[in-house]
């Protein structure tokens, strides 16, 4: 027996935090870009 669970975004809302010395927001956005969502907030921030 197998599990499937997938989510989907398409559709969504999302809110990106990108850290500077990890994954920068911009990184983020483009690996979303064709699940059909929409940013409406997208920063990069050093967490120190």
């Amino acid at each position: 027996m197998t599990a499937t669970n997938q989510v989907s975004l398409a559709g969504k809302k999302l809110i990106i935090l990108g850290e500077r010395d990890g994954v920068p927001a911009q990184t983020i956005e483009q690996a979303l870009a064709d699940l059909g969502v929409e940013v409406v907030y997208s920063t990069t921030q050093c967490f120190v």
